[in-house]
């Protein structure tokens, strides 16, 4: 039976029996050595972060070091905003589609002309995710962002996973049943390992993997 194995975790890593997370945990999640693109994340922050949804600085230097640790060939991000640029500086030679449910606003498509690495596709949003998921078959990364569609699309998601593939989910706390719903996933037999940042939650599917849980306080 799988449960849940809640472990704080402090600078030293302490509660980390696994090599591997625990190089996730301090060279990844806590990395504090500045990465090449983080001007590139700033910038954009900086310039559109009044127009469009931009997570904190701190979330998206974190974006760009998963991603750069993952190297994904795909990335998805339902609920476009300005995260999506964060993910395809760490790996410009992904697909990283962004899907927008409403009129791409002004903001938007100056971000796309100056940083045009990014497809932004707009529409309803379940109809294009079924559409790209056909096309790539896999996911690499699944950004699960500023979209009330959650549920449904990682219940459809999870059908094209591999070893690889990783699901960052905004907003975990956003309110009770959120929460609930993610604790579900925690508990469900389609993950291997998850990381509970408070506001962000994360999912691994490496079949090879014992079952963890872990809950970080990082503040992303």
């Amino acid at each position: 039976m799988n449960r849940w194995i809640w472990r704080k975790l402090n600078t030293a890593g302490y509660g980390v029996q696994s090599p591997n997370d625990f190089h996730f945990v301090q060279h990844v999640l806590r990395e504090k050595t500045p990465y090449y693109g983080y001007a590139i994340l700033d910038a954009i922050a900086q310039r559109y972060s009044h127009a469009l949804p931009c997570y904190p600085m701190t979330t998206n230097r974190l974006l760009l070091r998963l991603t750069n640790h993952v190297h994904p060939t795909t990335i998805i991000e339902v609920g476009a905003g300005t995260s999506a640029w964060a993910m395809t500086t760490a790996c410009p030679t992904a697909r990283c589609v962004a899907i927008a449910s409403d009129d791409i606003p002004p903001a938007l498509q100056d971000l796309l002309a100056e940083y045009p690495q990014v497809e932004v596709t707009k529409g309803d949003e379940m109809t294009i995710f079924r559409q790209l998921l056909h096309e790539m078959n896999e996911i690499g990364i699944l950004h699960v962002a500023h979209t009330s569609h959650y549920q449904e699309v990682v219940s459809i998601a999870l059908r094209h996973v591999t070893d690889r593939t990783l699901f960052i989910i905004e907003g975990i706390r956003a309110n009770k049943a959120k929460t609930d719903w993610w604790h579900s996933l925690q508990e469900s037999s389609d993950t291997s390992i998850s990381y509970d940042l408070g506001t962000i939650g994360l999912l691994f599917f490496d079949r090879s993997r014992h079952k963890e849980t872990y809950w970080i306080n990082i503040k992303p």
